[in-house]
């Protein structure tokens, strides 16, 4: 988003300015490697002995709580809680109206203990949901990237892909430090924290650690990447202890990391933290999306000067890259703003969790119809509300693609009520197209390679969508050749072209007689 007025932006900031405590811990790993665990050792949660594998995402808000005096963490919350509001009359009335956090364990801190929430969110290991990472992915966060350290790192495979441990590590690196845009050589900073400790003999543990510590390090050796990595220790932990004392260290290493980050207590407009404050009641109470107009009304009703157009749209951009809203400066989204983005989560996951029901979707494919009848049961009508604005969302994002058909005859469009999910592709092609045109001297390839060692798989979900919106799928021996990792499609009566994404981006164009 561009200001060209940067008198407005310097006046706003000369204003009335209050201190702004703000991150977040985002918890990330492979399927079933002990994320959702080593949460509820982190937030004091009764820890679960058998549990079903996080679906989509889980946050918490208000279950950990930061001690200002102390800069500490604490391991329990109390009965009631709320944010720490600086001393000012509108603010402290405001906060009064904000739902309390409660939390069921009962702790004695001492009531004049200045605490404020930090939230912790548990991200679902499966790849299908490594789409909407990108909205949630940010600078201000502390990353646990968690792994199985009762496994050989090097060997053994985890996740639908049959990737190694460290592979899987490696891509998580990649996805935070591309989606994150750091503008600071530090942050965000990634904490490794092994899991299963409990698996490992008591004597073995040094060796233990001390090899995958070497092993980790050997992998990352990139300066760039390595000043974001805290591979000074790397801890070892039973998450099914809570009186585990590495438990502890790394609590100490969080709360550490939070107070060093530049952004903490920076200092925001007081109008600023108003509406976040004020999004953040909206939120308790149930809501996920409100119209630019409804942000508009709530702006002249904060009790200090409102702020202009071009200063809440400012706002609104501030929030949107902290991943506290999600809001796109494009004519066909701009005018609704989603305050609670893990809601993006369940979008997603009313279409995954169709599966069952919906046949082609083990293929990719969703038509519109489709989706509205997803979204008219009980459990996800609130997005039927606003159905423009959420598919809209989805294929901004390259989460869906909308498929294209031309007529071969006038060249002009042909409505397809179809949507691609690329995400949702698992089919491996079959046919024989690659052996008989990839190899033949009718084709001309290019091969990508990015200066990153990884790439975040959803940016070739990305890839083949946008090329799905623009050309028509190549039937061959009578299979659609979109698979995953693959597809081919009709550029024109003579050529094809077909996009291969594995560990590099492959582009083919194939003519159909001659060289």
């Amino acid at each position: 988003m561009e200001y060209d007025n940067k008198k407005d932006l310097l006046q706003l900031l000369s204003g009335d300015l209050v201190p702004s405590f703000d991150s977040r811990i985002l918890v990330v790993g492979a399927y079933e490697a002990g994320k959702t665990t080593l949460v509820s050792n982190l937030i004091g949660k009764v820890i679960p002995i058998e549990r079903q594998s996080t679906d989509g995402i889980d946050v918490y808000f208000g279950k950990l709580l930061f001690d200002l005096k102390t800069q500490k963490l604490l391991k329990k919350t109390m009965g009631k809680t709320q944010p720490d509001i600086p001393n000012d009359d509108i603010l402290q009335k405001l906060s009064k109206k904000i739902d309390e956090f409660e939390d069921d364990s009962v702790t004695d801190h001492s009531s004049d203990q200045d605490v404020i929430p930090i939230p912790v969110l548990d991200f679902a290991g499966q790849i299908v949901y490594h789409a909407t990472h990108q909205t949630f992915i940010t600078s201000h966060g502390i990353y646990l990237i968690t792994f199985n350290g009762s496994r050989d790192a090097l060997s053994d495979k985890e996740d639908e892909r049959r990737i190694t441990i460290l592979e899987n590590i490696r891509l998580w690196v990649s996805s935070i430090l591309l989606y994150s845009h750091p503008g600071n050589k530090d942050y965000p900073r990634l904490i490794l924290v092994a899991t299963h400790k409990d698996l490992v003999c008591q004597k073995d543990i040094p060796n233990r650690r001390s090899q995958l510590l070497n092993t980790l390090s050997a992998c990352f050796t990139d300066v760039n990447v390595k000043s974001h990595l805290m591979l000074q220790k790397l801890f070892f932990v039973n998450a099914l202890n809570e009186n585990d004392p590495e438990m502890e260290e790394l609590r100490a290493c969080i709360s550490t990391t939070i107070t060093e980050n530049p952004q903490w207590g920076q200092r925001v407009p007081k109008q600023f933290l108003i509406l976040e404050m004020l999004f953040a009641a909206l939120v308790e109470e149930g809501k996920n999306i409100i119209s630019f107009e409804d942000v508009k009304k709530l702006n002249t009703q904060i009790g200090v000067k409102p702020l202009s157009t071009t200063e809440l749209e400012l706002f609104l951009g501030v929030q949107n890259i902290c991943g506290k809203i999600t809001y796109i400066d494009d004519p066909k989204l701009q005018n609704y703003i989603v305050i609670d983005p893990t809601c993006l989560i369940d979008v997603l996951k009313s279409i995954v969790t169709s599966v069952p029901i919906i046949a082609s979707l083990r293929q990719g494919r969703l038509t519109k119809s489709d989706l509205s009848n997803i979204w008219s049961s009980n459990k996800f009508s609130n997005f039927l509300k606003h159905k423009e604005y959420f598919q809209q969302l989805l294929v901004h994002y390259d989460i869906l693609s909308e498929m294209r058909r031309y007529d071969r005859e006038n060249g002009k469009k042909i409505y397809v009520d179809c949507y691609i999910v690329p995400c949702m592709i698992t089919t491996q092609n079959t046919t024989t197209f690659v052996e008989k045109h990839l190899t033949s001297d009718k084709c001309v390839g290019f091969v990508f390679e990015f200066s990153a060692s990884d790439v975040p798989d959803a940016i070739p979900c990305r890839l083949i969508a946008s090329i799905l919106s623009i050309w028509n799928v190549k039937s061959y021996e009578n299979v659609d050749l979109l698979c995953y990792g693959f597809v081919a499609v009709v550029l024109d009566r003579k050529h094809n072209l077909v996009v291969k994404t594995e560990h590099t981006i492959a582009v083919y164009i194939v003519h159909k007689d001659r060289k």
